[in-house]
């Protein structure tokens, strides 16, 4: 790779050239000084060459270190300079993607590495559910006087952190005490589960470890205790990632939110032993967990199929269009053919009701029960660290967002689509209303 002389270099060849004119016409005595200043031109420029060279030749190591959202992500690039010669003058910087918080650590500096030896840079994010890009290194090399630099060289490579969503202990704990005070959770009839229905007479093939002896010892009846049958129900859940999805305070955008909605009902439901799965739509296509499935799988499918979604950058956006029709058409490869519950989560604003409409009603005529979720998350304090001028228009365009959402709600809701719109935490506790309120048994 090449150098290229700077502005300052390029002033420093002129005075060169005029101390050389200067010798040549009126005393020669000044070639020494000029012998002098084209060695120094020379010898900054053969330093520049050999710190090219040592870059080039460096090894770098990536590594990530991160568990769930709200917390630290730590990535680390280790430099190694195997050559005996040190890169003593280069400025760097680190590529990451925008929708990262940078809250430790020099993200642009001056990089040094001895020779024979390595560094480790440590930079430290603040975590948000999805997958998130950062790197690589642009670094720059210029000699001591900044007569020459080199073009930007990437250094090492870009990394991509799949973060999941935070299972909300506080929602999950709410979720069996709401239930469970209701009775929405007893499906009233006798078979195969864990829970307690009533006790009867004992019939052969019967396991004697549900013999109840209490009732033996007063009756002289041999009688076992019976198990309420499970309950089952399929659920689909539907996840909207566009890039005004993401619009809010950071960690607390409606995606997040409902994000961490979704993972801690799907917890919920896991435990419950119900069939679920999860479609995640944006400008960048439409993905899913797969066919619906019971119990932890169906959970850890829906959790890394969350970490993996995408913020679509200006440019994808207003390149691409969410494709609503390939959605609908995920829909028939996903859902089953008996009754299912399907709860899309996604902004109505900007037109989006429409399509909402559409895939209601057409999921709806083929039996399944489909609801709008709108986390409403302007309770929320947005954050005062920002400017005043700022932090009004930054508040005002929630508000203009947020009156979108609502006209959109009005119009589905008129049009006989069922809308879930509630705080985080009510919204959660809905669903599951729902669906334990209309769970049926397996015959």
């Amino acid at each position: 790779m090449s150098l290229l002389i700077t502005e300052r270099g390029k002033a420093y060849t002129i005075l060169v050239a005029f101390t050389v004119a200067l010798a040549v016409i009126l005393d020669y005595r000044l070639l020494t000084l000029t012998s002098l200043l084209i060695s120094l031109l020379i010898s900054m420029r053969i330093y520049a060459e050999i710190s090219l060279g040592v870059l080039e030749d460096l090894e770098v190591e990536v590594s990530a270190h991160y568990t769930i959202e709200k917390e630290p992500l730590v990535v680390h690039y280790k430099l190694i300079n195997r050559r005996i010669y040190s890169l003593l003058h280069a400025e760097y910087s680190l590529e990451y993607e925008s929708a990262l918080s940078f809250i430790k650590g020099a993200k642009a500096g001056l990089l040094i590495v001895p020779g024979n030896s390595s560094i480790e840079l440590v930079f430290v994010f603040k975590a948000r559910t999805g997958t998130h890009w950062i790197g690589p290194l642009r670094v720059v090399v210029r000699d001591l006087l900044g007569l020459f630099k080199s073009q930007e060289i990437r250094v090492g490579r870009r990394i991509e952190v799949s973060i999941p969503p935070t299972v909300e202990p506080v929602i999950v704990r709410k979720l069996y005490t709401f239930t469970r005070s209701v009775g929405l959770v007893k499906t009233r009839s006798p078979g195969e589960g864990v829970e307690f229905y009533d006790v009867r007479e004992y019939r052969v093939g019967d396991e004697l470890k549900r013999v109840v002896w209490r009732v033996y010892a007063s009756r002289n009846k041999l009688a076992v205790w019976e198990a309420e049958r499970e309950s089952y129900q399929g659920v689909v859940y539907v996840l909207g990632a566009h890039r005004d999805m993401w619009t809010g305070p950071y960690n607390q955008s409606v995606f997040e939110h409902s994000a961490r909605i979704v993972a801690s009902i799907a917890q919920y439901t896991a435990r419950r032993g119900y069939a679920q799965a999860l479609i995640v739509f944006n400008e960048l296509g439409v993905r899913d967990s797969g066919r619906l499935v019971h119990g932890v799988e169906g959970f850890n499918r829906i959790v890394e199929t969350i970490s993996k979604t995408r913020i679509a950058s200006s440019e994808e956006v207003s390149q691409s269009t969410t494709n609503w029709k390939y959605l609908v058409e995920r829909f028939l490869t996903i859902l089953p053919r008996e009754r299912a519950f399907v709860f899309i989560f996604t902004r109505t604003g900007s037109g989006k009701w429409q399509y909402l409409l559409d895939i209601a009603l057409k999921l709806k005529a083929l039996g399944h029960a489909v609801y709008i979720a709108m986390p409403v998350i302007t309770a929320y304090d947005i954050p005062r660290d920002l400017p005043e001028s700022l932090y009004r228009i930054y508040r005002a365009k929630q508000l203009l967002l947020l009156r979108e959402d609502l006209e959109g709600i009005v119009k589905l809701r008129e049009l006989g689509v069922r809308v879930i719109a509630m705080t985080p935490l009510h919204v959660a506790q809905r669903i599951i209303q729902l669906i334990e309120s209309a769970t049926w048994t397996r015959s």
